[in-house]
């Protein structure tokens, strides 16, 4: 077993995270936004809707900023991640679809085997409240890692605008959502993201424009 931090893997999702709840709307406009193949102002709107989830986590319980993640496109909400009882899950989905903004909410969200649940209290009591069994803090790095690798090769790819897609890795299966503005963009997305090493499922959620 190690010790490491139960949100060791999301350390830039939690600076991000913080960002956007620290840094006021009104800060950065839709003027501000990535170069997407959108408009500003629905991107506004999906950084609104995001904001305001974020700021329903962080009031109801904050181990949902680092257990969960929330990603979206053009209002559709991608919810992935891990909690440990079904109470949780509920109350992450009911607060996501809080905002009748939202058009679309694709559930990924998994609730932890108790054998996996069993593990974390064995490590604890051990080690201290912020311990993780050493298996789980090998996952995360395999899924941090192919993340990564995802931003690096979609990045470098000609033909595929990187910054209409949004990804999360949770288990070695990945999510994917955005959009392809062909079919041959579409192809080589999910041709890119299956072949890397490690990926055990590629579950797509991709839109054609």
């Amino acid at each position: 077993m190690i010790k490491v931090n139960r949100g060791f893997g999301r350390v830039l999702k939690t600076v991000s995270v913080c960002a956007m709840l620290a840094v006021p709307l009104a800060a950065c406009g839709p003027l501000q936004m990535p170069l997407e193949d959108r408009t500003g102002n629905d991107q506004w709107l999906d950084t609104q809707i995001k904001s305001g989830i974020l700021g329903e986590f962080s009031k109801v319980d904050h181990t949902y900023l680092l257990d969960v993640n929330i990603d979206i496109w053009k209002q559709n909400v991608m919810v992935t991640g891990m909690v440990d009882s079904k109470g949780k899950y509920y109350d992450v989905i009911s607060l996501v679809k809080q905002d009748d903004r939202i058009k679309t909410v694709y559930d990924h969200l998994v609730i932890a085997d108790q054998e996996t649940i069993d593990a974390y209290h064995r490590v604890e009591d051990e080690y201290g409240k912020n311990a993780v069994p050493a298996e789980s803090a090998t996952q995360t790095v395999s899924d941090v890692w192919i993340e990564s690798q995802i931003k690096a090769l979609l990045l470098a790819e000609k033909g595929v605008s990187s910054v209409n897609y949004r990804w999360q890795s949770v288990q070695n299966i990945v999510y994917i959502m955005g959009e392809a503005q062909s079919d041959e963009e579409l192809e080589k997305v999910l041709s890119i993201v299956r072949r890397i090493k490690g990926v055990s499922k590629v579950v797509s959620h991709i839109a054609l424009a």
